[in-house]
């Protein structure tokens, strides 16, 4: 990982390798999420198939530093470890500037 989870804001979008499970019915995919415990199931690219490994991209609501714990919403609220983050971008930031109003 070539950053620290300080690095990491509210705002930021980071991605997370998981992997299929199985294909639904309803044109989706079971996948697996390293650090999550819960089952959680994504639309499934065209020939996904069992065993492929995809990115979920998702923007982060939540950064646990004390806990290495990141917050994503990527199809719902999704906390994982902060080493299970395959990627990360940093959202610019606009500037804002402050004025002395007082007259």
């Amino acid at each position: 990982m070539a950053w620290e989870i300080a690095d990491i804001n509210i705002g930021d979008e980071v991605a997370i390798t998981v992997t299929v499970l199985k294909l639904l019915d309803d044109e989706r995919a079971s996948v697996s999420i390293p650090s999550y415990g819960f089952p959680h199931s994504i639309p499934a690219p065209k020939k996904s198939k069992p065993g492929d490994e995809l990115q979920l991209i998702g923007e982060v609501t939540r950064v646990d530093e004390e806990n290495r714990k990141v917050t994503v919403k990527a199809g719902g609220l999704i906390t994982v470890d902060a080493d299970t983050i395959a990627d990360w971008m940093s959202v610019r930031r606009k500037k804002i500037s402050l004025r002395d109003e007082a007259d």
